[in-house]
């Protein structure tokens, strides 16, 4: 993720598809490579951590170009409808991923699980090369660092596109790092298993798809920032709500109703971003918001701490509010986000 603003750059610069093609590509290439050293049984740790690297790296370039790449294929009127449509994938992939990943584990051991999920990413790569109207950036005159400072210059200047991205850094760091806390819910207090963990994730996963439903069904509406404004600020209350409760039934609820705001916050997130930048400038801004959603790491840091400090309650319920109340200051800039996305950039 420390990549993706570099990796901005380059979308900018260079042919979208392309470079989401090389990404997956090698993304692919090297989880076949770690589940070929784990069959041959000759796995040591810097294969791990070599495998790690070059994923977090290659995520950065794969968000940036995937979701710029979106907007030339479907066009500013469609876009939220797109992004909905791959939210909606993202949550099925996450309810259902980890339970095939669990019985090819189960059934045949890691290194098959890491030759099956490289397979996969790899036939994604080579899908794309069926897209078509895809349309190719101008090479710029100016250096690479000079894009690269102009394109955190122009998101710095622009009042919209700050107030987004500080929307961005402030619900991935405190709002979705709550995720890593689940386990500790699960265990001190709901007083359960692994069964209500994987409960808690599938419900979540289930209000996502539900969110995404209900978004895609808007079309392209004006008042863009108004619901990015609401989708955060439920998001931090049920949040909260959460952190609070003792009761299974309700956390669920409760987990399914964050899965939903989360949803609708996150399309409105990329919706918003890629119509408000102009063409020059969308694959640097998307670089940073997947720069800044890379807080989640430290956000989990921070999490951990204040759980061990007060309680997980006090962590969890604390970064909801946050999130709500920071959701709430930047509403009088709601109106000026919608307007600014509406206009031809």
């Amino acid at each position: 993720m420390m990549a993706s603003p570099f990796a901005g750059v380059l979308v900018d610069r260079l042919n979208r598809r392309t470079i989401l093609m090389l990404a997956q590509s090698i993304m692919g290439l090297s989880i076949l490579a770690l589940g070929l050293i784990i069959v041959m049984d000759v796995l040591q740790i810097w294969h791990i951590l070599l495998v790690s690297m070059v994923q977090g790296m290659m995520i950065g370039f794969n968000g940036s170009a995937r979701n710029t790449l979106m907007y030339d294929v479907v066009g500013r009127k469609t876009l939220m409808n797109a992004m909905a449509g791959q939210q909606m994938a993202n949550q099925f992939a996450s309810i259902l991923g980890p339970l095939a990943a669990s019985f090819i584990l189960d059934a045949f051991g890691a290194g098959p699980l890491f030759l099956g999920i490289g397979g996969v990413i790899l036939a994604g790569a080579f899908l794309l090369a069926g897209v078509r109207g895809v349309q190719k950036t101008v090479r710029h005159a100016t250096s690479f660092w000079r894009d690269f400072k102009d394109g955190v210059g122009y998101a710095w200047n622009d009042r919209p596109i700050r107030a987004v991205l500080w929307m961005v850094l402030i619900t991935e760091t405190l709002g979705f790092s709550s995720w890593t806390m689940f386990p500790v819910i699960t265990k001190k207090v709901l007083d359960s298993g692994p069964i209500v963990l994987g409960l808690l994730a599938t419900f979540r996963g289930c209000g996502g798809i539900v969110g995404s439903l209900a978004i895609s069904g808007l079309g392209d509406i004006r008042p863009k920032g108004w619901v990015l404004m609401a989708g955060a600020f439920a998001f931090g209350v049920f949040l909260l709500l959460f952190a609070m409760s003792n009761n299974l039934v309700l956390s669920l609820t409760l987990v399914f109703m964050v899965g939903i705001a989360g949803a609708v916050y996150d399309v409105m997130v990329f919706t918003l971003l890629q119509t408000l930048s102009p063409e020059a400038m969308r694959g640097r801004v998307m670089g940073l918001q997947a720069f800044l959603v890379s807080g989640v790491f430290l956000g989990s840091m921070v999490m951990g701490a204040v759980a061990s400090w007060l309680s997980v309650k006090w962590a969890v319920g604390s970064g909801g509010a946050v999130v709500a109340v920071n959701a709430l200051s930047l509403a009088p800039k709601a109106r000026s986000i919608g307007e600014g996305s509406s206009a031809q950039r």
